[in-house]
């Protein structure tokens, strides 16, 4: 049998455990005794969409409380988890760190993970804690699924007629390159089925339904960002979501006007900015820092902005983007964060990508994760695309150390010196300056 045939067998494999285990985690949900459930949601399209469609599902049989984060910062997850006993969903969020959330969960609440990003479970997980993603069947999740793919059919195993908005998790997959392939087609099909989508198989497009008329999902998807990113501290995540469960604008049309002008100020701003003075370049790293100039915005806007300049020219296709900046350190609705940090996005040009397909470098998912945590931060994201937090103050040796990461010859000879301790990981007494 042809490599390529071995693999859409495992593909095809790895998928039907995918769509079992959704049968499997909901049943499980269903019978748990309680009145409400809590939806954890990352901050992008993907995620806002994921999360609309867990809360169409679930609301009939449960109340529902959504909370969006940009990351998954342990210092938020201990807080979260220590209030209540009513069962937690993370979706689009949640994979890299579901040893943690295991290991904080002490009231033994029923977690169900929803993601598909890369996934980490070095200490196992308690059995309280489910975790639906393709990686747990060696299927890539930045290829064959999305947050909402992966949702929707976690929905539809809780309510059919949740068929009708299959269209959210066309959008979702926006964010994976190339035609829709995996969980990501089947949701499509679904969508198409429903009389909410089409789809032109010679061009690869297709369009949902949205305010009565079919819309190019990717641009749904830019302005579902831009709302609950860059809108993260004015109740945008909410918009967003909402917008989702009406498929419409109607109500925030002039909110998402104000937020896209906003958004293109500043990335106008600091592109010019750069053009002038350049990237500051290591040996596999290309690399800048906003300090404050997205004020007052999400932290996914300075990931967004690094992906817009992996177009420009002042770009090098063969080292790694890292863009940085200043992060507030409250999370709306949960409190503040012990500390100051600095949000990290590192993406990889073509052919750095090539290297990493070829196992000459460490994804990117791998050697932000470890350099951050050697600092007292975190990380996580795809082979690509990741991102992570670092304490304020230590930058340089962030940027400096992830580039030696990146070779997997030097990863065996890092030291390991100053290993972090979940206490001082969680809630650190002082950020080094």
């Amino acid at each position: 049998m042809a490599s390529g045939s071995r693999r859409d067998d495992q593909v095809r494999r790895g998928i039907e455990k995918v769509l079992k285990e959704s049968e499997e985690y909901a049943k499980r949900l269903l019978e748990v005794g309680a009145d409400r459930v809590i939806i954890v949601h990352h901050d992008d399209a993907d995620g806002v969409a994921a999360g609309a469609l867990l809360k169409l599902a679930l609301e009939g049989r449960f109340s529902t409380h959504t909370i969006c984060l940009e990351k998954t910062y342990p210092q938020i997850v201990k807080k979260l988890q220590a209030q209540g006993r009513e069962p937690i969903i993370y979706v689009d969020l949640g994979s890299p760190h579901a040893s943690l959330i295991s290991k904080l969960n002490e009231l033994r609440r029923t977690v169900i993970i929803i993601d598909h990003h890369d996934l980490e479970l070095s200490d196992g997980i308690c059995e309280e804690v489910m975790v639906l993603n393709p990686e747990m069947h060696g299927i890539d999740g930045g290829t064959y699924a999305c947050g909402a793919s992966l949702a929707y059919f976690f929905a539809r195993s809780l309510k059919r007629d949740v068929e009708r908005y299959a269209g959210l998790a066309v959008i979702g997959s926006v964010e994976i390159p190339g035609e829709p392939r995996g969980l990501n087609l089947l949701a499509l099909d679904e969508a198409v089925k429903a009389g909410i989508a089409v789809y032109d198989e010679k061009s690869g497009k297709a369009k949902v339904l949205w305010d009565g008329k079919l819309t190019n999902p990717e641009a749904l998807s830019t302005k579902l960002t831009i709302m609950a990113s860059v809108g993260y501290y004015q109740e945008g995540p909410q918009k967003a979501l909402d917008s989702c469960i009406r498929c419409s604008w109607a109500g925030v049309e002039e909110f998402l006007n104000l937020l896209e002008e906003r958004r293109k100020r500043a990335y106008s701003s600091v592109a010019s900015r750069l053009r002038y003075t350049g990237l500051n370049k290591l040996k596999r790293i290309q690399w800048f820092h906003v300090e404050d100039q997205f004020h007052d915005m999400g932290v996914k806007v300075i990931g967004t902005f690094c992906s817009y300049l992996m177009y420009q020219k002042m770009v090098d296709d063969d080292k790694v983007l890292v863009g940085m900046m200043n992060m507030r350190n409250d999370v709306p609705g949960l409190g503040a964060l012990e500390g100051s940090y600095v949000k990290v996005s590192a993406r990889a040009p073509k052919k750095v990508l090539t290297l990493i397909e070829a196992g000459s470098l460490e994804p990117l998912s791998k050697a932000l994760a470890e350099a951050a945590k050697r600092l007292g931060g975190f990380g996580d994201g795809h082979a690509a695309a990741a991102s992570g937090i670092v304490p304020k103050g230590r930058e340089r040796e962030f940027v400096e150390l992830m580039d030696r990461l990146l070779s997997k010859d030097e990863r065996g000879s890092e030291k390991r010196a100053g290993g972090v301790t979940l206490d001082r990981f969680l809630f650190p007494k002082k950020v080094e300056k």
